[in-house]
C-alpha cells in the first residue's frame, strides 16, 4: 500500500490498498476476503481515505475518533466511513473481525436514487449504529451471498450480478440510517463535539446554497475565525474543505446521472456564473465539468 502523508496522518487512496491484477477483482469495488483491513485500522495512526469504507463488526472492539467524535465500534456495529474523513484508531483489540467492503465514491454515484449523496451525508453524521435485534445477521446475509457471487470468476455477469446485490445491501443501509436519523436533545455532549455535530448538521442542510463560512458562523453563533478554528482542531478540515467536498459531489452526481446544463448545475448549486463553477470543479478535481461528464 502506498499513503502519501500529510502533517501527522496518511492520505490512502483506494487504488493502492489491494492487488487489483487480482483475476477476481471488480476495480474500485473489493471486499474483505482480500485483506485489505490490515491497511486501515492501525492503532496509533490516523488517517484519511478517498473511498467509502462499509463494514460490519463480528467480534472483538475497536476505538475510533472520526472527524474529532469518539465512535466505539463492538459486535454489531455497522460503520460507514464517507470518503476524505480524518480517522483516528485509538484501540484495537487483538480479536477485532469485521465483514467489509470498500468502494469508491463513483461507483456510489453511479446507483440510482435513493444511494447518492445522501448516503454520504448519513456516514458524516452518523458513521457508526449500534445494530438492534436481527439486524446484523440480515446484513451478514446479504454480504455472505455477495461474495460468494464476487468470487464466481464463471458467470459472464458476475460484475453486474455483484454491484446489483450491493445495491440491495445499500438499500438496507440507508433504511437502517434513515430509522437513526431523528434528533434526540437529550445526550449531553462535550461543547466543541456538539459544535462540530450541529455544524454538520447545518451544512449537509445548506451546503447547495450557502457557500460561505460566515453563514454557518453566524447560524451557530460564533465568529467565522472561531468556528473555523474548532472544526479544524476537531475533524483535520476546514469549513470550506467541508462543504468544497460536498459541493463536488453533488457535482459529479448530477453530471453523471442528469442531463442538465453546466448553466442549470451551476444555478442549482448557487454559483456566481457558469464559468465561476467550472473553476471551482477543475481546481477541485484537475478536469472540468464537461470532462468528467464524458468520461462517467
Amino acid at each position: 500500500m502506498k499513503a502519501k502523508g500529510s502533517g501527522n496522518f496518511v492520505n490512502i487512496d483506494i487504488g493502492d490498498m489491494v492487488n487489483v491484477s487480482r483475476y477476481h477483482s471488480i476495480k474500485n469495488f473489493y471486499l474483505s476476503h482480500l485483506d485489505f483491513k490490515e491497511h486501515l485500522f492501525k492503532e496509533g495512526v490516523p488517517f484519511t481515505f478517498n473511498g467509502f469504507y462499509i463494514s460490519l463488526c463480528l467480534a472483538g472492539e475497536a476505538g475510533l475518533r472520526i472527524s474529532g467524535r469518539s465512535c466505539p465500534v463492538r459486535p454489531g456495529t455497522l460503520l460507514v466511513l464517507a470518503p476524505n474523513q480524518l480517522i483516528e484508531p485509538y484501540h484495537i483489540s487483538p480479536d477485532y473481525d469485521s465483514r467489509s467492503i470498500i468502494v469508491s465514491l463513483d461507483e456510489i454515484l453511479a446507483f440510482p436514487s435513493p444511494i447518492d449523496i445522501n448516503i454520504m451525508n448519513a456516514a458524516v453524521r452518523t458513521p457508526s449504529v449500534n445494530l438492534p435485534g436481527q439486524r446484523p445477521a440480515r446484513l451478514l446475509e446479504y454480504y455472505d451471498f455477495l461474495e460468494k457471487q464476487y468470487l464466481e470468476t464463471g458467470n459472464a455477469y458476475r460484475e453486474e450480478i455483484s454491484k446489483t446485490l450491493f445495491y440491495a445491501l445499500m438499500l438496507e443501509i440507508c433504511d437502517i440510517f434513515r430509522s437513526v436519523s431523528g434528533e434526540d436533545g437529550s445526550v449531553q455532549r462535550p461543547r466543541q463535539e456538539k459544535l462540530t455535530d450541529d455544524f454538520l448538521r447545518l451544512m449537509t442542510k445548506y451546503y447547495r446554497t450557502e457557500h460561505n463560512v460566515a453563514f454557518y458562523a453566524d447560524m451557530l453563533n460564533r465568529t467565522p475565525k472561531y468556528l473555523s478554528g474548532a472544526i479544524k482542531r476537531l475533524s483535520g478540515r476546514s469549513v470550506s474543505d467541508w462543504i468544497n467536498s460536498m459541493l463536488i459531489s453533488e457535482s459529479k452526481l448530477m453530471l453523471k446521472v442528469t442531463d442538465k446544463s453546466i448553466l442549470e448545475i451551476s444555478e442549482e448549486l448557487n454559483f456566481s456564473s457558469p464559468s465561476v463553477f467550472v473553476q471551482f470543479f477543475r481546481h477541485n478535481t484537475g478536469i472540468t465539468p464537461l470532462q468528467y461528464r464524458k468520461q462517467a
